[in-house]
């Protein structure tokens, strides 16, 4: 059996001694000072100071106190905080539970630092009595990519208050959630502006070919808005597809498809020349027939 290289002598030469302890590595220059400061690849992170964990104080206590607008600069204070304790606060304050402005504040102060337990706690404030919170609730959780978070904005577009089915559907824009184009089409269906609003952000090519489709299907002018509002927007192409657009917007009767395609012909340049653009000003002038 060969011998452990752990009890193997080396041979005179062949290892150099280890240096004793607190004296600076071979090579390193005489009296060069030493780093018995620099940090061990596996030390352990630093606990947050006693100090720093004292000035949150006041906040925390302010955040539960009767004085609706002072906890809600706490609120404010706690979510400009970027350490965990003032963000476990915010989480803290929001179990016990807060009053409805004040919850609102801390909703936006919690997204200032996202993290995954928020999830938990803006999911329990979205089926609040209160509308506002609802909304509120709802609009935060747009900041999370958690399949969780995406399922409450898309049960909040089947909100009973338009307002809350409104904030729903932005949020469905803001985070990209794919998962709530059919209940946005749904809504479009009952005319509703936001879900117009919210199908333009999230279209491409394809999910505009849709929205074209639903002539005859939905009210004419939340279709010209909703069309309106893709072709406008500066990401959305080739141009190929914004031909495709225009032609579905002249289709609609109502003067909304008039005023779509003029915003977009005020929208953008003549130069260089665009078919789309083109197209639009064919169909806006048969459409005034030369009253412009």
């Amino acid at each position: 059996m060969l011998p452990s290289p752990l009890l193997a002598q080396p041979a005179k030469g062949d290892v150099p001694k280890a240096a004793p302890k607190g004296d600076a590595p071979k090579g390193t220059p005489k009296g060069a000072p030493t780093r018995p400061d620099a940090p061990k690849p596996d030390a352990a992170p630093k606990p947050i100071p006693k100090r720093k964990l004292a000035s949150l104080e006041p906040s925390i206590a302010a955040i539960a106190g009767d004085n609706a607008e002072e906890a809600a600069k706490a609120a404010e204070a706690l979510g400009g905080d970027p350490t965990p304790p003032a963000h476990e606060a915010l989480l803290d304050a929001l179990a016990l539970g807060l009053p409805a402005p004040v919850a609102v504040t801390a909703f936006n102060a919690l997204v200032q630092h996202p993290a995954p337990p928020d999830v938990i706690a803006l999911k329990r404030y979205a089926g609040h009595h209160n509308p506002a919170v609802r909304s509120a609730a709802i609009g935060a959780l747009a900041m999370y990519p958690d399949p969780a978070a995406h399922a409450v904005v898309v049960a909040g577009l089947h909100d009973a208050t338009g307002a809350v089915r409104g904030a729903a559907a932005a949020a469905a824009a803001k985070g990209r959630v794919r998962d709530a184009v059919p209940a946005l089409f749904q809504l479009l269906a009952k005319g509703e502006e936001p879900a117009a609003r919210a199908l333009a952000a999230l279209a491409d090519a394809d999910l505009a070919r849709k929205v074209g489709d639903q002539l005859g299907q939905v009210p004419d002018a939340a279709l010209a808005i909703c069309l309106g509002l893709i072709l406008k927007r500066a990401d959305f192409g080739p141009d190929p597809a914004r031909v495709e657009v225009v032609r579905a917007i002249a289709k609609i009767a109502d003067a909304a498809a008039v005023t779509a395609l003029t915003d977009y012909l005020d929208a953008t340049p003549k130069n260089p020349p665009r078919p789309s653009r083109q197209e639009a000003e064919k169909v806006v002038e048969a459409r005034l027939g030369g009253g412009k």
